[in-house]
């Protein structure tokens, strides 16, 4: 077994490691109110050019390039912003949202944003 090859199956390993990371954190806050779940994007790590190809010729079709992947990179994380369950909570100053958007809050002079909306009444 070549050194590249173990390489390789190393960044997959890696990788996926990572991957089960951001799953975990979505189970672990499936419940929590009005969490957004992510997933994990992956990119080539590097190529290796076997055959560069060749142009069309009056009687061939020509050939397509052939390149070989050596590994995987983690190129970030998506978050899911698709609308989840409305749920009744019985209190008459709970919102909802529907659609696009977030509620903007205020705690002191720093401004927030969020999408849950258990709001309650404070001594202001």
């Amino acid at each position: 077994m070549s050194t590249t090859a173990l390489l390789t199956g190393m960044t997959g390993l890696a990788a996926n490691s990572q991957n089960l990371e951001v799953i975990g954190n979505n189970i672990a806050n499936v419940n929590t109110t009005a969490f957004k779940g992510s997933r994990m994007l992956f990119s080539t790590a590097l190529q290796r050019t076997i055959n560069i190809g060749a142009k069309p010729e009056t009687t061939t079709g020509g050939t397509n390039p052939m390149q070989i992947g050596l590994g995987v990179n983690v190129a970030g994380t998506q978050l899911d912003f698709s609308q989840g369950a409305f749920q009744t909570t019985g209190d008459g100053r709970d919102l909802a949202i529907d659609g696009n958007g977030f509620f903007a809050v205020q705690r002191g002079q720093d401004q927030f944003y969020t999408r849950a909306g258990s709001f309650r009444q404070d001594a202001a």
